[in-house]
């Protein structure tokens, strides 16, 4: 079970664009724009689920905290983003959650709920002013963004709780350890 685990979660991971660009085409202004724009890039996908799977492994007493900071703040940074408020380094920004995230997975470290939430909130930030300057914030947009990236965060609780009832941290962390890789790549190729 742990090996069809990490399996699907490497093909799912692998199937992303590996580009640190979004969909940036079409209707930006759409509902399914909103929902794909999270979906088209490495790093998007991998720092939604990693917020996930940290805080299902972090041992936080109030594990939605992180995904709720995540999306709430991402969601306020995505109109600041599309009003066209400068944030300098996003994209790197963006590469170096990644490997934050995948650090403190692999590294299995435990964060006060509230301390967590607020590294949490300033990944959110950038991820959030990104898909804010390359799509816009209408509300159809935005709530596709929010759903995506909601499901994304589920996907890494629900495989951070898989974890730990089938005994599998050590597996979970070699997968922090594979976001952590690919956060480094992030940022080579920014």
């Amino acid at each position: 079970m742990k090996k069809v685990a990490a399996t699907g979660f490497l093909v799912v991971m692998s199937s992303a664009s590996p580009a640190l660009a979004h969909v940036g085409a079409g209707d930006v202004h759409s509902f399914a724009s909103g929902m794909l724009h999270p979906l088209s890039g490495l790093d998007h996908m991998l720092a939604a689920f990693a917020v996930g799977l940290w805080a299902a492994l972090s041992g936080a007493r109030r594990p939605l905290v992180w995904p709720i900071t995540f999306v709430v703040v991402m969601a306020l940074a995505t109109v600041l983003g599309a009003g066209g408020v400068p944030l300098p380094f996003v994209e790197p920004a963006i590469a170096g959650s990644v490997l934050a995230l995948g650090l403190l997975i692999a590294l299995s470290v435990h964060a006060n709920t509230w301390v967590g939430a607020a590294l949490i909130a300033l990944f959110a930030v950038v991820h959030g002013h990104a898909h804010g300057a390359e799509g816009g914030a209408s509300l159809p947009y935005l709530s596709g963004l929010v759903v995506a990236t909601a499901v994304l965060h589920a996907a890494g609780l629900a495989s951070g709780r898989a974890a730990q009832l089938l005994n599998a941290t050590l597996a979970a962390r070699a997968v922090g350890g594979l976001i952590a890789a690919a956060g480094v790549w992030l940022l080579a190729a920014g």
